[in-house]
């Protein structure tokens, strides 16, 4: 069970993705304040645990990592014109992030495999998705007065930069 745990941490390091999204939302999050970082950690660590227990259920298949991208690149463009969001923006935001990168997590479901190593991987992915934000939200949080802000807002451009070459890269697929 330890082994599957250790997998869902892993997880959102795989997918480009989630951790642009992952990143943008801390660095947002952190450069809005401590308040704003507060309420939306909770709400993305709710909406997240929410996102990811959809996946047990038959949802349609949707285009959560196009979604989660786009996501991405708004809080770039945020981040970069160092815009001050109304607390209620934050938490709707990252609560938003959370239930869109839970339900691009969905665990793989192998027959015979038993519910509670399939709990302990979305508990790894919770987690570590959480702990991402967090550290990108500190970062940002001893920046946001350093250079007035500039440090920020170029991270922003390059958060809006790496999620149009993997917007690219994704549509280049098809």
């Amino acid at each position: 069970m330890y082994s599957f745990f250790l997998q869902g941490l892993t997880q959102p390091l795989h997918v480009s993705a989630h951790i642009l999204a992952l990143i943008g939302l801390g660095l947002l999050l952190g450069q809005q304040g401590i308040r704003p970082l507060r309420y939306g950690v909770m709400a993305f660590f709710i909406g997240m645990s929410s996102g990811i227990a959809l996946t047990r259920f038959a949802l349609p298949a949707g285009s959560w990592e196009t979604a989660l991208l786009a996501g991405a690149g708004l809080s770039g463009m945020l981040l970069a014109i160092r815009l001050p969001l109304l607390l209620s923006v934050c938490v709707a935001f990252a609560a938003v992030m959370g239930g869109l990168l839970g339900l691009d997590s969905a665990p793989s479901l192998i027959p015979g495999l038993k519910a509670f190593k399939i709990y302990a991987m979305m508990a790894g992915t919770v987690t570590s998705a959480t702990f991402i934000v967090l550290l990108s939200a500190a970062i940002a949080v001893g920046l946001r007065t350093r250079w007035e802000g500039i440090v920020l807002r170029v991270l922003g451009s390059w958060v809006v930069a790496s999620t149009l070459m993997v917007l690219a890269l994704l549509f280049a697929k098809h």
